[in-house]
C-alpha cells in the first residue's frame, strides 16, 4: 500500500476530482478527511471510503473562511492525531468577458482558488512540520500556465496558485514539507458542464488520481516545487484548460 495509514485532507472532496482522489487514496491505505460546503456529498463519499475499509471524516468547510479552515484542521487532529497530506482541490470559476465580470465574482474566484489554498496550507503547516513533514498538492490548471479568453479570473487565480506553490516549496524544504501542483487540462467536471463540448476528448476525474498518489507517497520524497501538466491527447487533441 503506497499510502498505508497516512492521513490526508482533501478539499472539494465531495465530487469530481476530489472524490476520485479520496477513493484512490483510500484504496492505497490512507484515511481521509473530506472537506467541502455540501454535507450530503462528503457524507456519501465518506461512506464509499469506509466501504474500502478505511476511516473517513466528513467536515463541512468553506475554504474562504479562516475560522472554518482552523476548525477543520482541529477536527482532523482530534480525530486522527496528525496530517500527512493536504490536497488543495476546492475550486471555482466563471466564464465571462473581462469587461462583464462583476467585481464580487472576480473576487470570489480568487477567494476560493487562491486564498483558500493559502488558508489550508497555513493551518496544516505547523502540525505537518511537527509530525516530521508531509506533502501538499495543489490542484491548479493549464489555465495557470497559459492564458485563455473568458477565463481571466480563473487564470489569474491559477497563476497565483502556481506562484504560491513554488514559493511554499522553497519554504518547506527546512520543514520537510513538499509542495507541488498538478495542472489539468479540460476535465469533465461540474465547472465545464455549462459548455457544450465533446466529453470524449476530456480528462475524467479518475485521470488525476495516479499523479496525486505519486506526489502524496514517499516515492516523491525528493520532489518539490514542481507543476505537472495533465493533458488529454489523442487524434485532433486541442488546447485545453481545466
Amino acid at each position: 500500500m503506497r499510502l498505508q495509514d497516512k492521513i490526508a485532507i482533501i478539499t472539494g472532496g465531495g465530487r469530481g476530482i476530489g472524490r476520485a482522489v479520496a477513493l484512490g487514496f483510500a484504496g492505497q491505505g490512507a484515511d481521509v478527511v473530506l472537506a467541502a460546503r455540501t454535507p450530503a456529498e462528503i457524507e456519501q463519499v465518506a461512506a464509499e471510503v469506509e466501504a474500502l475499509g478505511r476511516r473517513a471524516l466528513p467536515v463541512r468547510c468553506d475554504v474562504t473562511e479562516e475560522d472554518h479552515v482552523k476548525s477543520m484542521v482541529g477536527l482532523t487532529l482530534d480525530h486522527f492525531g496528525r496530517i500527512d497530506v493536504l490536497v488543495n482541490n476546492a475550486g471555482a470559476g466563471n466564464m465571462r468577458p473581462v469587461w462583464g465580470i462583476p467585481k464580487k465574482s472576480f473576487e470570489h474566484v480568487l477567494a476560493v482558488n487562491l486564498v483558500g489554498t493559502f488558508l489550508c496550507t497555513k493551518h496544516v503547516w505547523r502540525p505537518m512540520r511537527d509530525a516530521g513533514g508531509g506533502s501538499i498538492i495543489n490542484v491548479s490548471s493549464l489555465g495557470g500556465m497559459r492564458g485563455y479568453p473568458l477565463l481571466t479570473a480563473y487564470c489569474a487565480s491559477k497563476w497565483g496558485q502556481i506562484g504560491f506553490t513554488v514559493a511554499c516549496a522553497e519554504e518547506g524544504k527546512a520543514d520537510n514539507i513538499r509542495v507541488n501542483a498538478i495542472a489539468p487540462g479540460k476535465a469533465d467536471t461540474a465547472f465545464r458542464a455549462q459548455i457544450r463540448e465533446d466529453k470524449s476528448r476530456m480528462l475524467k476525474a479518475e485521470d488525476h488520481v495516479g499523479v496525486c498518489l505519486f506526489l502524496a507517497s514517499d516515492e516523491s520524497r525528493y520532489i518539490t516545487g514542481h507543476v505537472i501538466p495533465i493533458e488529454w491527447f489523442g487524434p485532433q487533441a486541442e488546447d485545453q484548460a481545466a
